[in-house]
């Protein structure tokens, strides 16, 4: 059972918070990338940030520090806690020694590894590693990154020992039904070594490679949902390549495709009954951009049928301050300008996008 949030929720997410436990229940993990859900037949809600880089922040006097008053998630632990899954992609090592970051300071996202334990403290229940810094350390890195996290406590996926680990699916059940999250990255990445591997996929044959993953769990009779690390840095706009990598996902049966690398966020395509949010931008970094600082967290509510069905997907408005650096929720104005922004990222999938209830809903074109 997840435990009590760290702080009331703050009163502009309160609604919100309400809006993510509809069709809810208490979450028990057991056993490595699986989780059973107890409670009555309904739904499922899930929800998911962007990148996150614990770099570049003053570094608390303690791990307790780090997971409690300097916890940069703090103010959102009471939306991963009503959800029945919370999953954060962790974009940066959290080890003892800073990596060589390619040898360009501008790269080094690496943090202490006291950051390990925010997650955690927050309610995430699932942190994705699959990204193109997960080698910045070599394989060391890679090993060290995840034991840190696994230390406390928190579920993690998209990295391993060995690439059956590393692209393992995580499971959520519910009498038969059952919600798959699959780590992916498209980016830049290496080879298994030295006991450690990252769920890369290269190129076309690593697309048909994927695909065929999605395909096995739906046939399973999973609803699949895949967060994939794609795309270009700072544009608004998913570059070709990728729409088409997304509609591969997609056509192999993933009922949703969640993206992450571009740092910015970019629009959300329905294509059937599947959603694409191309990019959740950052959730957690230090930069002074204000386009990087525009977030959220991705509200997503599924149907309690079996296979369950995309209902609804959302964006619960956020905002990166300064100079803390951490996501607090939008204003009124500052959620009215993100809607705006989206619906015209949106507007080449013909998505409509409404501000309801403190959220930026997104639904399909009246055709579908």
């Amino acid at each position: 059972m997840k435990p009590t949030p760290p702080s009331p929720v703050p009163s502009p997410l309160r609604r919100l918070a309400g809006w993510v436990a509809v069709g809810a229940s208490v979450v028990a993990l057991a056993g490595p990338a699986h989780a059973e859900a107890s409670g009555d037949a309904g739904g499922f809600s899930l929800v998911f940030t962007g990148d996150l880089s614990f770099a570049g922040r003053r570094v608390p006097a303690s791990a307790a520090q780090a997971a409690g008053d300097a916890n940069p998630l703090r103010a959102f632990a009471g939306i991963f806690e009503a959800a029945d899954l919370a999953v954060a992609n962790a974009e940066g090592l959290m080890t003892s020694e800073r990596p060589p970051a390619y040898g360009e300071s501008r790269l080094d996202i690496g943090a202490a590894p006291l950051w390990a334990g925010v997650f955690e403290a927050a309610h995430v229940d699932l942190v994705g590693l699959a990204n193109n810094h997960a080698w910045d350390g070599g394989a060391e890195g890679v090993v060290e990154n995840l034991a840190n996290l696994r230390a406390t406590g928190v579920r993690t996926m998209g990295a391993g020992a060995t690439p059956e680990e590393a692209e393992a699916p995580y499971l959520l059940e519910r009498e038969g039904r059952c919600v798959a999250v699959l780590p992916a990255t498209l980016k830049s990445n290496r080879a298994p070594k030295d006991g450690a591997a990252v769920a890369y996929y290269r190129g076309d044959a690593g697309l048909d490679r994927l695909a065929g993953r999605i395909r096995a769990l739906r046939e399973r009779g999973c609803f699949v949902a895949v967060t994939v690390h794609m795309g270009r840095e700072g544009v608004t706009t998913a570059p070709r390549s990728v729409v088409a990598a997304a509609h591969r996902l997609v056509d192999a049966g993933a009922g949703l495709v969640v993206g992450h690398h571009p740092h910015v966020l970019q629009g959300v395509e329905w294509r059937g009954d599947a959603a694409i949010a191309y990019s959740l931008g950052n959730f957690v970094f230090t930069n002074r951009t204000p386009l990087k600082r525009q977030t959220g967290v991705l509200a997503v509510r599924l149907s309690g049928d079996s296979p369950p069905r995309l209902e609804e997907i959302a964006l619960l408005p956020a905002h990166i301050r300064v100079p803390s650096f951490a996501p607090t929720p939008a204003t009124p104005s500052e959620a009215a300008a993100l809607r705006d922004a989206l619906a015209d990222y949106s507007r080449p999938f013909e998505t409509r996008v409404d501000l309801v209830d403190d959220r930026i809903v997104f639904r399909p074109r009246p055709n579908d």
